[in-house]
């Protein structure tokens, strides 16, 4: 008979500390960690100490300027995390079956995409799940999904990092809007070099200040920079203003499907766009298990590829073509609404 090592006796661990670390760890910080819970920060380092006196060893090593795991404390905590999600996993199972969707949803999502196309989506998808809460993050600031209090994110362009668990929402470009007003009034380009006697709307996203648009023309990559009085950081006032016929903007097809539908807006120079600009659904690690999230998934992805699909190029030009209706205000096709069946991640 074979006999096994003793493992060293632990207390009970304390499973809102256990969390809490995790959470220091993402963060960098024990502060931001206890406002998301609702703690003084002096509670938090408390349960934090006694953590590390519990376990006898220390997770963290501590400077003026920053806080990390120790190599120990990272191997520690990473066992922790999957072990907390096989938690988790079990206690939804137990209180409700895969094919149940309830529980809060929290979901980030950038400014004009929430406000103009998810949200009477997710209205959609609320009634069809009233078990369900959700808990929306609206803004334009692209930070880590690991480091926000979000279960996933709607994001546009290609997944910042190949270890993301991701799933493809909708083809997508950015293409190049103004108001009939505007062109009129300044004229409409027939070439990329006109662009530069436009009035731009620059739009700055992740850093990159988006005063020069970067576009492609039959397959050739251009370098654009228009004449600028205004910016922002925010892509439903870019919208807006382009509405208000100050200038020309480059915005997802996604965000002005319903303007382009409608005549509101106008595609400057058919045939230019930016690279593809696909949006991603990015799921916070762990989260793509759960049926709320599969079920949202499910319920957004022929959704968003249908609005995408009524402002193709080709759609566009059948809109334009002689002999045709003048463009009215309509929604891109509704598929039914979801049922609350599991669904493949």
């Amino acid at each position: 008979m074979v006999r096994r090592s003793a493992l060293p006796a632990l207390p009970p661990l304390e499973l809102p500390s256990l969390r809490l670390a995790l959470r220091v760890a993402e963060l960098g910080s024990v502060a931001a960690a206890a406002r998301e819970v609702d703690w003084l920060p002096a509670t938090a380092t408390a349960a934090i100490r006694r953590l590390e006196a519990q376990l006898g060893a220390t997770l963290f090593t501590r400077s003026t300027r920053a806080l990390k795991p120790t190599p120990e404390g990272q191997l520690f905590l990473e066992r922790t995390r999957h072990a907390l999600a096989l938690l988790d996993q079990g206690t939804a199972e137990l209180h409700a079956p895969l094919s149940q969707v309830r529980g809060t949803l929290r979901l980030a999502v950038s400014v004009d995409l929430g406000l103009t196309v998810l949200r009477p989506l997710l209205d959609e998808f609320l009634a069809a799940h009233p078990a369900l809460q959700l808990d929306m993050q609206v803004s334009d600031r692209l930070s880590d999904i690991g480091r926000e209090p979000a279960d996933a994110a709607l994001r546009y362009g290609p997944p910042a990092s190949g270890e993301q668990i991701v799933r493809p929402m909708a083809d997508n470009t950015a293409v190049l809007v103004a108001s009939p007003a505007y062109l009129a009034r300044a004229g409409t380009p027939r070439s990329v070099a006109e662009l530069s006697t436009h009035s731009g709307i620059a739009l700055r996203l992740a850093s990159r200040p988006g005063q020069r648009w970067s576009l492609r023309q039959e397959g050739q990559a251009v370098q654009v920079q228009p004449r600028w009085q205004r910016a922002a950081d925010n892509g439903l006032l870019a919208r807006l203003w382009a509405l208000d016929g100050h200038g020309i903007a480059l915005k997802s097809r996604l965000d002005v499907a319903d303007d382009l539908l409608a005549g509101r807006l106008v595609r400057v120079l058919p045939g230019v766009q930016s690279d593809d600009y696909p949006l991603h659904l990015v799921f916070a690690r762990g989260t793509h298990l759960s049926a709320r999230m599969r079920a949202l998934a499910d319920f957004l992805r022929p959704r968003l590829q249908a609005r995408a699909a009524s402002v193709t190029d080709e759609a566009l030009l059948r809109l334009a073509a002689p002999g045709a209706a003048p463009p009215r205000r309509r929604r891109p096709p509704q598929p039914r609404a979801a049922t609350a069946r599991p669904a493949s991640a």
